[in-house]
């Protein structure tokens, strides 16, 4: 499927036909050859990154059993063709997910998917595909009420995904402005959410000091308490 769809890209790019002579045609096969490498790792980071945030997703809501089945896929997918340049890299990653599949809490699941997620990056980063953030778009509207909290909250930490795979300082700064936000009032949270409301606010007020190597970790304590209000009465 992956070969079919760049072929397919590539017979749909002019460069690929562009040119005579030997010359001109060893050029286009070194091109070509390097445009379907780099094809191939951006659509396996691709595709890894959507499935980190699928298993963050459901981790947050408390779903472990299923949250490991998607870890398990990563944990043990093959060595991508061409690749071999970053298998240290590739092996952490899968070791990472590994992790995840033998965590006996939701706690340490979450803080393994924020350090999967880290090392996915620095993988990347090492190939030289790093992902393409789009312009930030801006944070919705606060109603002061619970749904337009979440919502807000979602897209705060969809901002600090961000910050820890691209990297990014600005999208740090800016999810954690939205979480460290004055929490709702009691008569909306609840005595039992309120005390994991204020502590998501204090952890989001010390993480703007938190080093780039720390992210993962900081990461993971907010999506762990992100998780324990989601969970809290089930």
């Amino acid at each position: 499927m992956k070969r079919a769809f760049l072929m397919l890209v590539a017979a749909c790019t002019p460069a690929a036909s562009a040119g005579t002579g030997s010359g001109s045609s060893a050029g286009s096969g070194a091109i070509s050859a390097q445009f379907e490498h780099d094809m191939l790792v951006r659509m396996h980071m691709h595709e890894n990154f959507g499935m980190v945030r699928a298993i963050e997703h459901l981790l947050v809501r408390g779903k472990l059993d299923e949250a490991k089945q998607l870890a398990r896929g990563i944990s043990e997918a093959p060595d991508e063709p061409g690749a071999a340049a970053w298998a240290t890299q590739a092996a952490r990653v899968r070791d990472r997910a590994a992790a995840i599949v033998t965590a006996t809490s939701l706690d340490d699941a979450i803080h393994g998917v924020a350090r999967l997620g880290a090392d996915c990056a620095a993988c990347h980063v090492a190939s030289g595909a790093t992902p393409d953030l789009a312009d930030t778009p801006r944070p919705p509207p606060d109603a002061n009420d619970v749904a337009a909290r979440m919502t807000r909250h979602r897209w705060a930490t969809d901002r600090l995904w961000e910050a820890l795979i691209a990297p990014s300082d600005d999208e740090w700064k800016a999810g954690l402005d939205v979480l460290a936000a004055t929490p709702l009032p009691v008569s909306l949270l609840g005595k039992d959410k309120e005390p994991l409301a204020k502590k998501l606010q204090r952890t989001a007020e010390t993480a703007r000091t938190a080093k780039s190597a720390e992210r993962a970790q900081v990461y993971g304590d907010l999506l762990s308490t992100c998780a324990a209000c989601h969970t809290r009465g089930r």
